[in-house]
C-alpha cells in the first residue's frame, strides 16, 4: 500500500473508504519514535512524525520515518498557522505524503498551503483543534480546497468536561453533513474506537495507547483487528463488534 496512494493518484477518497490506523509518535526522541514505528509497522497505515517530536529532532525526522518505512503513509503533524506554502513544501521535501496545518490558520495561509500541496503532490489535513465551531470551518475549508480534516481533542484536553458522546457527534455532523474525510484524534481506545468508527471517522489516530503500551506491535495489532471488525460490521450492516 502506501506511497502507492501518491505514486499513482490514487483517487483520495477510494483509499479512505476503509478506515486507516494512524499511529502518532508524539515522542521527542527519534530513536524511541524509529524503533516503535519498526515495530508497530505491519499494522498501521499512516505513520505520524507529531509536532513535538518535529520540534525536537527537526523536519529531518520525517525523511528518516521515510527511509525507515518504506511504503508506508508519513504524515508531518505541522499544525501550521503562517507560511502555509514554505512550511509545506518543507515538509513535503522530507517526504512527507500527508502534511497537516491548523483550522485555525487564515485562509490565505489555508489557500498557500493547498497550492503547496499541489505543487509538491502532498495531502493536506487541516487539524480543528481549538476551533470553536468545527462543523462550520470544516465546511469553510472544504471550499477552500481541503479533503481531510481532523477532528482532535488536546491531550491536556481529555481531563476536561468535553464528553466522548459530543465529540463522536461533532465526527458524525462532519462527516455526513460536510462531506470531507474526517480524521479522529484524542483519548481513542480499545473501548471507544468503535463508536468514532461508526461515527464516520476514516482516520483512527492513536499515540499513547500504542506508544505508551508494554508491546507496542500487540497493541497496534489490537487496535487494527479492532478497526477491521467494525468495518466489516457497519459495511454488512451487522451488529457492533465488541
Amino acid at each position: 500500500m502506501p506511497t502507492d496512494l501518491m505514486a499513482y493518484s490514487m483517487d483520495i477518497v477510494e483509499y479512505f473508504r476503509s478506515p486507516r490506523l494512524q499511529v502518532a509518535l508524539d515522542l521527542l526522541s527519534s530513536s524511541k519514535a524509529l524503533k516503535i514505528a519498526r515495530q508497530v509497522k505491519e499494522s498501521v497505515d499512516i505513520v505520524e512524525a507529531g509536532t513535538p517530536l518535529i520540534k525536537a529532532e527537526g523536519i529531518k525526522v520525517v525523511s528518516r520515518l521515510k527511509r525507515a518505512l518504506p511504503g508506508k503513509l508519513i504524515l508531518a503533524d505541522m499544525k501550521t498557522l503562517d507560511v502555509g506554502w514554505i512550511e509545506v513544501c518543507m515538509a513535503a521535501d522530507a517526504g512527507a505524503d500527508i502534511v497537516s496545518i491548523s483550522g485555525l490558520a487564515p485562509n490565505e495561509v489555508i489557500e498557500e498551503s493547498v497550492k503547496a500541496a499541489r505543487q509538491k503532490n502532498v495531502i493536506i489535513e487541516a487539524d480543528l483543534l481549538g476551533v470553536k465551531e468545527q462543523v462550520t470551518r470544516a465546511a469553510e475549508l472544504k471550499k477552500l480546497g481541503l479533503g481531510i480534516v481532523c477532528a482532535h481533542t488536546a491531550i491536556d484536553q481529555e481531563k476536561s468536561k468535553i464528553s466522548f458522546e459530543s465529540r463522536v457527534n461533532m465526527v458524525k455532523k462532519i462527516a455526513e453533513e460536510i462531506g470531507v474525510i474526517v480524521s479522529a484524534a484524542g483519548g481513542l481506545n480499545l473501548d471507544n474506537v468503535g463508536d468514532i468508527i461508526e461515527a464516520g471517522a476514516k482516520v483512527i489516530v492513536v499515540g499513547r495507547a500504542i506508544t505508551s503500551s508494554e508491546d507496542p506491535s500487540k497493541a497496534a495489532s489490537s487496535f487494527k483487528n479492532k478497526i477491521n471488525a467494525y468495518s466489516i460490521s457497519k459495511d454488512t450492516g451487522a451488529s457492533k463488534v465488541r
